[in-house]
Formats: structure tokens, C-alpha cells, sequence
């Protein structure tokens, strides 16, 4: 008797750790930094007519979805941001203010960043993008 109940409870437990999420299950909070993906590099502002650093989702339209900075001479690292629902920082610049990591609102890293220069045409009265990189 003992064994038959044993071998049913572990043919349950097995088939409950075996069951897959369902596709309309949300994305862990984990899940979702470790695929988060920011690309960053500069922008005119029409406020001032002065570069400065912008942020965005890597992947997806940069115009008019970016985050802006601050300006282009002083550094964008350490500064949270807030992209698709959660709040960032580059981090590590260096000499040149150039981002070595991405962080989430807690400080841990969660992407490396690496240069990627490209220009990002914008419509609508927008000043294009000069892409510096990606943190992905």
C-alpha cells in the first residue's frame, strides 16, 4: 500500500513540474531584463538646438520613441531612464563616454554595450539620430 501511494505521488509531482506555461503566461521580471536591448547615441533638440544623448529600444522605431539624456558633453552613465515599462541606466563610460554596460533600476548589469555607428533618419520635423551603439 505504501509503495503504490509513493509511486502515485511521484507520477503526480512529475506530471505537475512537466506541465509548460501557457503562452498567455506574463514574462518574469528576470526574463525580461535579460532580453531587454537599448540602443543610444545623439540627438538635436529642438528645445535648445543642442546634441544630446538619447536612449531607445533597440530593435524597434527610434523616432520619436527615444528617451533624451542629457546633453552631449557631459556623461550619459548613471542616469535612469524609463523604456518599455522598466527603469535603466548605461553604466561603466569611459574616457570618451562611451557605455560599457546597461543596468536595471537596482544596479545589476544586466547587457554589455558595444559601439554600432549608424544614422537614423527621423520624419516629421525630427533631427535624425547619430547611433553611437546597442547594449544587447
Amino acid at each position: 500500500m505504501q509503495f503504490t501511494t509513493l509511486t502515485q505521488l511521484l507520477f503526480a509531482s512529475g506530471a505537475v513540474m512537466a506541465t509548460p506555461l501557457s503562452h498567455d503566461s506574463p514574462a518574469s521580471p528576470l526574463s525580461k531584463r535579460q532580453t531587454m536591448q537599448v540602443g543610444y547615441g545623439e540627438q538635436i533638440q529642438t528645445s535648445d538646438d543642442v546634441n544630446h544623448w538619447v536612449v531607445w529600444v533597440e530593435g524597434e522605431s527610434a523616432c520619436p520613441a527615444t528617451q533624451t539624456l542629457t546633453a552631449l558633453n557631459t556623461s550619459p552613465c548613471d542616469q535612469k531612464f524609463t523604456l518599455a515599462g522598466g527603469t535603466w541606466q548605461l553604466a561603466n563610460c569611459n574616457g570618451n563616454n562611451e557605455p560599457q554596460a546597461l543596468q536595471d533600476a537596482n544596479g545589476n548589469t544586466i547587457q554589455s554595450c558595444t559601439l554600432d555607428s549608424d544614422k537614423i533618419h527621423c520624419h516629421n520635423g525630427l533631427h535624425d539620430i547619430k547611433k553611437h551603439g546597442k547594449c544587447a
